[in-house]
């Protein structure tokens, strides 16, 4: 998870395209940074030899940018802005703690637009205007919102290796891989393909197709005995509705306990169903209870060789056979664990925050309710990759 795990709420760009990259970086450090370059008295000489110096044995107060003609509050013609080391340092590690150094320099750049753009707007006053302050409170609020996400995970990182023992003991059985079989039969046969096709004498074509019979003359037609050739029946489907396909899905099951082939059962069920489409694998190896659909996970129960009952779906029904089951080491899953604790305890931390407040809207003001919002942010529903992955998909 990465840190904007809570609703963006996003303010109308109201800036030039030019600076929209800059402003989705720094808008959230500018609020916290607060005034990092606030006017400072016009900036000391640099001797030449320290211009040299690499960037790790400059000063905490060296200065990094200079903004001359510009100041807040603007005071005299030649008032400048400085941003020393220490400051601009600070702006990195509230934006993005390991960026690189030729990238701190387009940020420095925009940087310096963005104080010179904010120094010429308090100058016009705006920043006393009601729209300003409301905007202004909404980055704030942004920026907390975002501290609280990166706060949070921090927390939920915090695992330490008796944590993760206990996980391992107490949820082994997400950890036991198996070897097994399934096998899908549709719920439902798709429609068979048919030919627009008509009867001639001499036998069945396709519409618009000639035959022999079109070559010869008139005179010959009108002597000529009718062939008795019969028309050519359409093959009847081998399945025909949902009955068909739910029994076929119980003699396929009885097969399959038997001892059958799964790929050829498999084979059998598509081509009942009309499915032309190449026949999927059968054999699932290193499978988890996790990796399964929820109402799947009961076949981890079996034995050794065991057919499951019917799964029924609302796509069809499935079976499968077990075979062997191992259980890795701990030491194989410990990355797994790690992430399924911190994704759990960060669930857990923000549906607490979620329930902190109760919230209710005056239908008067904004209408009835529609349908609810999906869920946003880490209160959403979610799954770790020990105990919830994505299910397999066909």
């Amino acid at each position: 998870m990465n840190a904007d795990l809570f609703f963006d709420f996003s303010l109308e760009d109201v800036f030039p395209v030019n600076f929209r990259h800059f402003f989705a970086v720094i808008l959230c450090c500018s609020m916290a940074f607060g005034q990092a370059a606030s006017p400072a008295a016009p900036a000391q000489p640099t001797p030449p030899a320290s211009a040299a110096q690499p960037a790790a044995q400059l000063p905490p107060d060296a200065p990094v940018i200079t903004i001359k003609g510009v100041c807040t509050p603007p005071s005299a013609a030649d008032c400048s802005t400085v941003v020393t080391k220490a400051d601009f340092e600070a702006l990195v590690q509230a934006v993005q703690p390991q960026m690189p150094l030729k990238m701190q320099r387009q940020m420095a750049s925009g940087y310096a637009q963005l104080l010179t753009m904010a120094a010429e707007a308090h100058k016009r006053g705006l920043d006393s205007s009601p729209r300003v302050q409301v905007r202004t409170k909404i980055s704030g609020m942004q920026v907390l919102q975002r501290e609280l996400a990166e706060s949070t995970q921090e927390e939920a990182g915090k695992i330490s290796d008796a944590d993760v023992e206990k996980y391992y003991a107490d949820h082994k059985a997400n950890f036991e891989q198996a070897e097994m079989y399934r096998l899908f039969i549709p719920r439902a046969p798709q429609p068979a393909e048919t030919e627009d096709k008509k009867v001639t004498a001499l036998g069945t074509s396709k519409t618009g197709a000639k035959t022999a019979g079109t070559a010869t003359s008139a005179k010959t037609s009108a002597t000529a005995k009718p062939a008795t050739t019969k028309p050519t029946a359409a093959k009847p489907a081998p399945v025909a509705d949902e009955a068909s396909m739910k029994a076929l899905a119980a003699k396929l099951r009885l097969r399959a306990a038997a001892g059958e082939d799964f790929s050829k059962l498999q084979a059998e069920a598509f081509t009942a169903a009309h499915i032309k489409a190449a026949v999927p694998e059968t054999k699932l190896s290193k499978t988890t209870r996790s990796t399964l659909p929820p109402n799947h996970r009961v076949v981890f129960d079996l034995a050794s060789g065991a057919v499951s009952e019917l799964i029924p779906e609302g796509n069809g029904f499935y079976v499968y056979k077990m075979g062997a089951k191992t259980t890795p080491a701990l030491d194989d899953v410990k990355n797994d664990i790690r992430t399924a604790i911190k994704n759990e305890r960060l669930q857990q931390a923000m549906e607490a925050i979620s329930k902190l407040g109760t919230t209710t809207f005056n239908d008067a003001y904004f209408g009835p309710a529609d349908q609810p919002m999906p869920p946003q942010g880490p209160g959403a529903p979610g799954r770790s990759p020990a105990d919830h992955p994505p299910a397999d998909k066909e």
